[in-house]
């Protein structure tokens, strides 16, 4: 059994349709409005992931104190708690935040477009944030520009060794370190 739990009504809702496009039971995948920060979920779990960099949406370290805290309580004893965060690249955290970042190309698969993916980026090093926005241009198949839309969010970015001293000082215990999803090591260009 899988339980998702996000703090938006509106990506429960989207969560919610894919899983019933995917025939997955309601017995199996449950979802719930919840803060990461904050949350009792009454039930222990072995394994909780916090993907997509989803960590790093917290921008304090008392906040991020807090979610290990409460994923901590949530977690059987022998419970493992997986996150993906990057290694701050030195050259990106002084690049000019007025010049977009090209990141990718993909595809629609519904209309077949392009879709451009770019990256905008402000950093306040000071307090390790980034000001991100993150650009999508979709283009037809002359290539021509049919919409562009952003979405603007931050994110705090770890050092290593922070990040180790943060989960170390909430009583969690490392276990592995990799450098990507392929467990590659870790190292400057993860």
């Amino acid at each position: 059994p899988i339980l998702g739990m996000d703090n938006s009504p509106k990506m429960l809702r989207t969560a919610r349709a894919k899983a019933a496009n995917q025939c997955l039971g309601v017995d199996l995948l449950k979802f719930v409005k919840g803060d990461m920060r904050n949350f009792s979920l009454g039930q222990l779990f072995p394994l909780v992931i916090i993907p997509f960099r989803s960590f790093l949406l917290l921008l304090s370290v008392p906040e991020q104190y807090q979610a290990l805290e409460a994923i901590k309580r949530h977690l059987t004893p022998d419970g493992r708690l997986i996150f993906n965060a990057f290694v701050p690249d030195p050259e990106l955290l002084s690049a000019d935040p007025s010049i977009p970042i090209f990141e990718r190309e993909a595809k629609d698969p519904t209309t077949g477009h392009k879709l451009l993916v770019w990256h905008q980026n402000r950093y306040d090093n000071f307090n390790q944030i980034v000001n991100a926005r993150t650009i999508i241009e979709r283009r037809d198949e002359h290539y021509n520009l049919v919409d562009k839309t952003w979405r603007d969010y931050q994110l705090r970015y770890l050092y290593r060794f922070e990040a180790l001293h943060l989960l170390r000082s909430c009583g969690y215990r490392i276990l592995d370190i990799y450098g990507s999803f392929d467990r590659e090591p870790s190292d400057e260009s993860s």
